[in-house]
């Protein structure tokens, strides 16, 4: 588990490193791209350490309120589109429609985000 918790945010820091090297004019708008993609379950993953040992307590915390601020776009419009059955508990299908609309969201967020932190390191640097 934590191995995939550690590729998911691996992914941003390198698209970052890549970015800045390739196209320095778009770092943070690239990397927040990445990362509004993984950010929904890498919280998530956070949240499941809660149960890991008396050492997973705060990484589980941090991911319990992520959890709660990404988790529920995807899961509005997935319901409000009858996209995922309403009552039912949890299941695998439901999950995975939930965070492929959080991905799409937090994309356009974070990589808006980072698209102005991008113009506003470019007016800086002029």
């Amino acid at each position: 588990m934590t191995y995939l918790l550690t590729l998911l945010i691996i992914a941003p820091a390198l698209t970052f490193w890549y970015a800045r090297r390739r196209r320095p004019t778009n770092t943070f708008a690239v990397s927040g791209f990445v990362f509004g993609v993984v950010v929904s379950p890498w919280a998530l993953g956070l949240y499941s350490l809660y149960y890991l040992s008396p050492w997973g307590i705060v990484p589980g915390l941090v991911g319990l309120v992520m959890t709660l601020v990404h988790g529920e776009p995807g899961f509005v419009v997935a319901s409000h589109l009858g996209w995922i059955p309403v009552g039912v508990v949890s299941e695998f299908k439901s999950q995975a429609v939930v965070e492929a609309i959080n991905a799409f969201v937090w994309a356009a967020v974070y990589g808006t985000l980072g698209l102005a932190i991008d113009r506003v390191r470019l007016k800086a640097s002029l």
